[in-house]
């Protein structure tokens, strides 16, 4: 009885301190909407029903008055319902639970004549479900099974019955959605009319090459901004987060956890080194409370480079925002224009200090008209006079605070509304921010000033879903209908969830590992075919956990790093099925460059003609522009003079090393600098260029900090570095192009991941109950 009071005054209190308006109904009212409608947190398009009562006009039940305890229960239910949902509830769900409610107290009145809710019982939710059953449509029932389900977790929670309620039923049933193509082809089915079983509704799943485009997108996004938001998509991917929950990670959610034996509850060593659980912890969505997401095994080094290089890419950002709250926020200068003695700052000193050009290539005249563009824009008058333009400090900071909102109370904070409470974030502990500017793909300026985390906007116009520029339009990203790729922010999730049901993982561990508290709404993520959905939906597992501490060696071993090797380009075509096209060589040209198959000198003296505007042959490049207008001939043979390309893990020799040997050893595959060294931009050669960059900087961690030998090999990073920006630059003016094409063979082709992912499933089960009747 302690709990209970408890749990009624807290939600009581809760409605009158922060739901109830002056014109809303009382907690003592046996209605809560007006007209129908409600108001306030009540407020409906639609007219429903939310009266306490009363029971009317219930099928199978006699007009009952509801006890006045078990009114307050009601009441107390579905305040912590909403709370729950984070006040995103309609009052047609309240009024939907509120009717399971009151089925309750009917068996609960009608079994033993206490109305009292601390005597509800199993046996009482059994019997309010026997009578709803044979008075309700086949149809519905999954849907009341859910509000049961959901409505005996919240008293379980809070433990005011003598028992645990322990209400379960397995369903099988063909999963009936009215708004979508599936309802259709659900009641074709049963007209008998013929239709494929197998066909599976695509229309939230990530087709086989939109997938293909987003791994492609790992070597072609070039800003931080937006290799932020593909860092946040490939973590959506591996995760399932929905777009709020991944919006507001933390940049300290990685929380590790030794795995234990469960039989000696000691932590599992494989060659001496303990292996360990990778959690996220992250906020909830639709009442899921403060959750830890652990992370499949396979996946924990992925998930860490995620986490590690959107650290690195946004340090700068942290720092300034640290920065401003050191200053108090008095204004939002950023520290170098603070440090400029002088008030009134030149329009070329905001470059770089308040603004970043994406177009590095337009020069500095291009970059100060850009500024002043949006200096026009936003009526930014300059303080000086003469030819120079001039703006003071002062003019500086109001720009900046017009480009967002810092008039408020605490201007670079996210506040948001979470489980009755106010959760407030300071921006720097945001895992997930960028610079202005940086996320619009069309926009040539980034405001480096203005840091704010990602929306549901931001990441759905990078993604294609708004009428912006995104991300697979910009690169030329198509899919095979030749229409440029686009996802939404929530695809991921339908994939993942759609794989779990495909693999016949129950329903209420589905609704775990999705983070999700509603059963119900499982069946809104799973895009299976007819034939699939039919199938038993049970609510009990049918999947064992780990029972040895062998299994969970075995396990585990998916947690050990792969092996450093050196990709050729046909590994690289092999992996991500495509090649670089540029439109302006021909095909031959583009096939021997993405595999560096040059048959001949004057392949390779055509290939470097093409190619000089890729900037891949700067000095060559401009020799011959000074020879060309007067004196095309020199030029031809400047070219034909240097027209070797003797491929190396990473780039190529342009001296003759096969017949006369490397007088430097090939120190340019440690980054020494080399006149006879260049990229070309085949496949392969950037994740083996990455590869090298990533084993020196790691190598460098263990050296003395001020040391001749550590400035050296600093040294020849960045000469690695610089060549990486120069293949990054040509890839930004190529086109990938799929190479896999389907062979027509009549028989259905997979187009979608879940389809394929539905038929290796169905292959291991084959294999499976052959190996059974083995």
């Amino acid at each position: 009885m302690t709990n209970y009071n408890k749990f009624i005054n807290e939600q009581k209190n809760y409605f009158e301190n922060n739901l109830r308006k002056s014109n809303d109904a009382s907690w003592e009212d046996t209605s809560w909407l007006k007209n129908n409608t409600g108001s306030s947190w009540l407020l409906s398009r639609g007219k429903s029903s939310i009266s306490f009562g009363l029971i009317d006009k219930l099928k199978g039940l006699s007009t009952t008055e509801v006890a006045l305890d078990y009114q307050y229960f009601c009441k107390a239910m579905l305040v912590y319902s909403y709370r729950q949902a984070n006040g995103k509830v309609s009052p047609q769900k309240l009024a939907a639970e509120l009717l399971v409610l009151k089925r309750w107290f009917y068996s609960l009145k009608e079994l033993t004549e206490n109305t009292q809710p601390i005597n509800l019982s199993t046996e009482i939710l059994n019997h309010a479900y026997f009578l709803l059953k044979n008075n309700s449509s086949a149809t519905n029932i999954p849907n009341h099974v859910g509000t049961f389900k959901r409505l005996q977790d919240i008293v379980n929670k809070h433990g005011f019955t003598s028992k645990k309620l322990e209400f379960e039923v397995d369903l099988k049933y063909a999963n009936k959605q009215n708004r979508t193509q599936k309802a259709g082809m659900t009641k074709e089915l049963l007209e008998g009319l013929n239709i494929d079983e197998s066909q599976i509704d695509a229309e939230k799943l990530i087709s086989i090459q939109t997938f293909i485009n987003i791994a492609s997108l790992k070597n072609l996004c070039q800003s931080a901004g937006e290799k932020i938001l593909l860092n946040s998509l490939f973590l959506s991917i591996v995760t399932g987060f929905r777009s709020t929950e991944t919006i507001m990670l933390k940049k300290d959610c990685l929380i590790e956890r030794p795995m234990l034996d469960p039989q000696t509850n000691d932590p599992i060593s494989i060659n001496g080194k303990i292996q360990y659980m990778l959690g996220i912890r992250y906020y909830g969505a639709k009442g899921a409370g403060e959750r830890t997401h652990w992370v499949e095994p396979s996946s924990i080094t992925l998930v860490k480079s995620i986490i590690q290089n959107t650290l690195e890419l946004t340090e700068e950002y942290r720092e300034h925002l640290i920065y401003l709250r050191q200053k108090n926020l008095k204004d939002f200068l950023p520290k170098g224009i603070d440090e400029m003695p002088d008030d009134l700052i030149e329009l070329d000193d905001l470059i770089d200090h308040l603004f970043i050009s994406k177009k590095r290539t337009r020069g500095r005249g291009g970059r100060r008209d850009s500024i002043l563009k949006t200096f026009r824009s936003a009526q930014v008058k300059s303080d000086g006079e003469g030819k120079l333009r001039l703006y003071s400090k002062n003019t500086l900071n109001e720009f900046i605070k017009s480009t967002a909102n810092y008039d408020a109370e605490e201007p670079i904070n996210k506040k948001f509304a979470f489980e009755g409470k106010i959760v407030n974030i300071p921006y720097e502990d945001i895992l997930f921010i960028v610079q202005s500017g940086s996320t619009t793909l069309s926009r040539n300026l980034i405001n480096k000033t203005n840091i704010t985390p990602l929306d549901i906007n931001i990441i759905n116009s990078f993604l294609g879903s708004t009428n912006n520029i995104s991300v697979f339009e910009k690169y030329g990203l198509k899919d095979k209908d030749s229409q440029v790729s686009k996802i939404s922010s929530h695809i991921p999730r339908h994939n993942i969830n759609t794989f779990l049901a495909i693999a016949e993982i129950s329903d209420h561990l589905q609704a775990m590992l999705m983070g999700r508290v509603d059963i119900e709404q499982n069946k809104h993520y799973q895009h299976l075919s007819i034939k699939q959905i039919s199938q038993n939906a049970s609510l009990t597992s049918n999947s064992s956990q780990f029972q040895t501490s062998n299994e969970l060696m075995v396990a585990s071993q998916h947690m050990q790093p792969v092996k450093d090797h050196i990709k050729s380009p046909i590994d690289d075509i092999l992996e991500y099925g495509l090649m670089l096209f540029n439109k302006d060589k021909d095909l031959e040209t583009n096939l021997k460059n993405n595999l560096h198959t040059f048959d001949s000198s004057s392949e390779v003296s055509n290939f470097i003609e093409q190619s000089m505007g890729d900037y891949y042959f700067e000095d060559i490049a401009k020799a011959f522009n000074e020879l060309a207008p007067t004196e095309p001939d020199k030029a031809k043979e400047l070219i034909d003079t240097h027209a070797y390309l003797h491929p190396l893990p990473f780039g190529s020799c342009m001296r003759n090393i096969a017949a006369h040997g490397c007088p430097k050893r090939l120190a340019c595959q440690s980054g020494a600098s080399c006149v006879n060294f260049t990229v070309t931009g085949r496949l392969g050669e950037l994740e083996n260029l990455r590869l090298t960059k990533d084993r020196m900087i790691e190598q460098t961690k263990s050296l003395s900090d001020n040391s001749e030998f550590t400035l050296r090999v600093k040294e020849q990073i960045q000469n690695i570095e610089r060549f990486e920006q120069k293949i990054m630059v040509g890839y930004s003016n190529e086109i990938p192009v799929n190479i896999y094409n389907v062979i027509d063979t009549g028989i259905s082709q997979p187009r979608t991941l879940a389809e394929l992912f539905s038929l290796e499933y169905e292959k291991i089960k084959a294999n499976d109950e052959e190996e059974g009747k083995c």
